[in-house]
């Protein structure tokens, strides 16, 4: 993977997560208080990126079939950093409105949402979409969401810091991804059938990923808040916590799942699913223990930061047509963002019925640990080996 789409993914990183910490400036600067009603439309307006990104991911593979990898990817390196300038440019109107940000992180999406399916596309083309080279992959988003935060803390406003995903992103306009389209002929209708079996399973596995995570973020704000960490210290200890959580995620993406794939295949998969149910276990039944969060943090993540990377994998290998695999990627991407989002509703609606949210990470995992055992059964069977 070339170094420049590399540095893209990380600046993509940095943009979501620099935004969403930023909430509090942001507050300020739309003249909004804390206690304000119109503060949830603050937070619906930052979070629009999601609604384009989800629209828009499976799409960029029909553009890339016109006009080429190269000048899709410069498309949406310019529009990305068009959007960002607009963003920036609106600190200084005179009138300052949260629909501005709405419109902002609504372009931002939709041209960011093209770069990792282009990537996971760029693989798949050179043989080379194994669950070693898109954890790796998958580490670059994860470096930007632990670098966006931490940005906050330097002595530069937060509309400079916008500028930095936009400096970042820049040697894509200089770089060409030059691949050659293959075009498969259709295989009968079964084939198709068998493929798109295998396809929900892998997408209903992208979906409960993500809803873990998105289910997680409530648990430890609530864990933190009976623990007594609230106002200024809450959220040190909560910034703390996720800095933790994503130093130990791009260690298992970098090192430790690329090369217990290539050491032992054979066990990659029960390990992972091993980890996911001690990990969910342990926090059910210990998650109001300091020891019992940080335990169940070491099998949960090692599990997420293995999981997508292998069902990606198979989900590339399941079709050799590349304008195919950029949309079927596109398609992932959509599931992974419809994971948070369901996440984010279920853990709203057992927080409302003060329910645990243990309960709601345990019935993620153990779907999970569904879907990815019937895609394990399915891509090793003998007698459907060949239509995969």
């Amino acid at each position: 993977m070339k170094y420049a789409l590399f540095l893209a993914l990380i600046s993509l990183g940095i943009n979501q997560t620099l935004v969403v910490a930023a909430i509090p400036t942001l507050m300020a600067w739309s003249e909004q208080t804390p206690n304000s009603p119109s503060l949830g439309v603050l937070v619906l307006a930052v979070n629009l990126n999601l609604v384009s990104y989800w629209f828009g991911a499976s799409r960029w593979g029909y553009v890339a079939k016109k006009l080429g990898v190269s000048r899709t990817l410069h498309i949406a390196a310019l529009g990305f950093i068009s959007a960002n300038l607009l963003f920036f440019a609106t600190f200084y109107s005179e009138s300052p409105h949260v629909w501005q940000i709405g419109i902002c992180r609504i372009l931002v999406g939709a041209f960011s949402c093209a770069f990792l399916p282009m990537a996971q596309m760029l693989l798949a083309a050179k043989n080379d979409a194994t669950s070693a080279a898109l954890s790796r992959l998958s580490s670059a988003l994860t470096l930007g969401r632990l670098i966006g935060p931490s940005l906050l803390f330097l002595p530069v406003s937060f509309e400079y810091l916008l500028l930095i995903p936009v400096v970042m992103i820049l040697p894509v306009l200089f770089s060409r991804f030059d691949i050659e389209f293959v075009q498969t002929p259709l295989g009968t209708e079964q084939e198709l059938v068998t493929i798109r079996d295998r396809q929900y399973f892998i997408y209903a596995s992208a979906i409960m990923t993500t809803g873990i995570v998105a289910v997680f973020q409530f648990y430890a704000l609530e864990f933190l808040n009976l623990k007594g960490y609230r106002a200024e210290q809450g959220s040190d200890m909560y910034a703390s916590l996720m800095l933790a959580t994503s130093v130990l995620l791009i260690f298992y993406q970098v090192r430790v799942i690329p090369l217990l794939s290539q050491r032992r295949p054979e066990l990659f998969l029960p390990i992972l699913l091993f980890a996911l149910m001690c990990g969910s276990t342990t926090l059910l039944a210990f998650g109001e223990f300091w020891w019992g969060l940080g335990l169940s943090l070491l099998g949960l993540i090692f599990a997420i930061s293995g999981l997508p990377a292998w069902y990606t994998a198979r989900l590339l290998a399941s079709e050799e047509n590349t304008v195919k695999q950029a949309k079927l990627s596109g398609y992932l991407t959509r599931a992974h963002t419809t994971g948070h989002i369901i996440g984010t509703g279920g853990a709203s609606l057992f927080l409302h019925q003060q329910w645990t949210l243990t309960f709601l990470i345990a019935a993620f995992s153990i779907a999970l640990l569904f879907c990815a055992s019937r895609l394990h059964l399915l891509t090793n069977d003998p007698e459907q080996i060949k239509t995969y």
